[in-house]
């Protein structure tokens, strides 16, 4: 059985790295994490470095871990500024998102306080205009589940 096994190896061909290659691009393009992007790009060029040197697996596995290793820490920082952009703090923040939208008095603000529609929901809002039912109003701030409102000129 180990005999089958050294044999295997021993016969690694490029097909064998672009085959890793796809199947880890396959995995990233169903995580989306560009966390496999790399070693699949990484198993591409040990596909092309093996058809043009004949390498033991030994270097070939050398080659894989060091492409995975070099392309990830500098594929990683080259991203974070372009198209990963962690961080987003309003992104589940639905009360933080509404900041700076428009939306319809639902109800004539009494004492400062009132309702406003946005979309098909109505909110709790507080403002210091006078307000009438059917005006515009914009979202200058939330606080929990109230907003803070000024009337639309």
């Amino acid at each position: 059985m180990d005999s089958s096994i050294a044999s295997f190896f021993a016969e690694v061909t490029p097909w064998h790295w672009f085959g890793i290659g796809l199947v880890l691009l396959i995995a990233e393009i169903s995580t989306g994490t560009t966390y496999l992007l790399w070693p699949a790009v990484a198993a591409w060029l040990t596909a092309l470095l093996l058809l043009l040197f004949p390498l033991g697996l030994p270097f070939q596995l050398f080659a894989f871990g060091v492409a995975t290793i070099g392309l990830t820490v500098s594929g990683r920082r080259y991203l974070k500024g372009k198209w990963l952009k962690g961080g987003d703090k309003e992104l589940n923040d639905r009360g933080k998102m509404l900041i700076g939208t428009s939306g319809v008095a639902a109800v004539a603000f009494e004492h400062g306080v009132g309702r406003v529609r946005l979309g098909d929901t109505e909110w709790r809002a507080e403002s210091d205009d006078a307000i009438g039912a059917g005006d515009a109003v914009s979202i200058l701030a939330v606080d929990g589940a109230t907003l803070k409102v000024v009337r639309r000129a």
